[in-house]
């Protein structure tokens, strides 16, 4: 029971940063395939409970300070939700470093939605999927580098337990 309420109480506070992206900005074209010559970023999102709403993947440079920051992402997409797992491709703009953040948005509504005690109500995570207890991974524990040849960033969502539909 400790366990589930620490992960519930990070992913609370996950939540209030993933708040912070807000819904309006750039969204990029969903690409339908990877070109394996350019940099390009194979996402596979598992995890997914349900065939509702979208997937909201979000792509952070390579400075620390960024990381998580309203304004300061690269590049943000939607992608229809499937359950199970979630394939799309990003392009990223150079080769380098960067950090990627995903939610489910189940509802539709563009916001990572929180029950009425503040703790989310629905999925999310990280690229490298770091633990997600006490505290936000740090832009380190979740950078991943992207080359001129196609990069794969797993990500695995996690619920908070009292959410389960």
């Amino acid at each position: 029971m400790h366990r589930v309420l620490s992960v519930v109480s990070g992913l609370g506070l996950t939540c209030l940063l993933l708040l912070s992206w807000g819904v309006s900005g750039r969204i990029e074209a969903i690409e339908p395939a990877c070109d394996r010559t350019s940099t390009t970023i194979d996402v596979r999102v598992r995890g997914v409970r349900s065939d509702r709403g979208n997937i909201m993947f979000v792509l952070y440079g390579d400075n620390p300070s960024d990381f998580l920051v309203k304004g300061k992402k690269i590049l943000k997409q939607r992608i229809p939700a499937k359950r199970g797992i979630v394939t799309f491709c990003v392009i990223a703009p150079k080769v380098g470093v960067y950090a990627a953040a995903v939610y489910h948005d189940e509802n539709g509504n563009g916001k990572f939605d929180r029950n009425r005690i503040g703790l989310p109500s629905e999925g999310g995570g990280f690229s490298n999927n770091p633990g997600l207890f006490l505290i936000t991974p740090s832009h380190k524990q979740v950078a991943f580098h992207v080359s001129n040849s196609q990069t794969r960033v797993e990500i695995q969502l996690n619920y908070p337990a009292a959410s389960g539909r």
